[in-house]
């Protein structure tokens, strides 16, 4: 069994190359590595493994944002080919809707 300081280091290595089947992995290991700590853990070990969980943290909702901004844009893409969408002098938005099928890009 891995020490939890390890165990730290590997979830924001997998994090920051997205291998989230390998974080799922993980997660038994820090579960347990979690449990065992009891209340034995001296203030500057504690100090430093709360540093790391809370930089996992952060990269975990960078790589969330980052993976909700990805799937807007691909929707975004998907739109493009069911009509146009523009704007007024008030910035609403409006959807020009062709009637027929659309020219494609050659």
């Amino acid at each position: 069994m891995k020490p939890l300081d390890t165990l730290l280091d590997d979830m924001a290595l997998q994090v920051r190359r997205a291998d989230f089947s390998a974080l799922a992995r993980l997660t038994p290991q820090l579960e347990t590595a979690l449990a065992g700590l009891g209340g034995t853990v001296d203030a500057a070990v504690m100090g430093r493994l709360q540093r790391k969980a809370e930089e996992n943290a952060l990269l975990l909702d960078a790589a969330r944002r980052g993976l909700r901004a990805a799937r807007r844009r691909l929707e975004e893409t998907r739109r493009v080919g069911a009509g146009l969408q523009t704007y007024d002098g008030h910035g609403r938005r409006s959807e020009i809707i062709p009637d027929g099928p659309t020219a494609g890009r050659f």
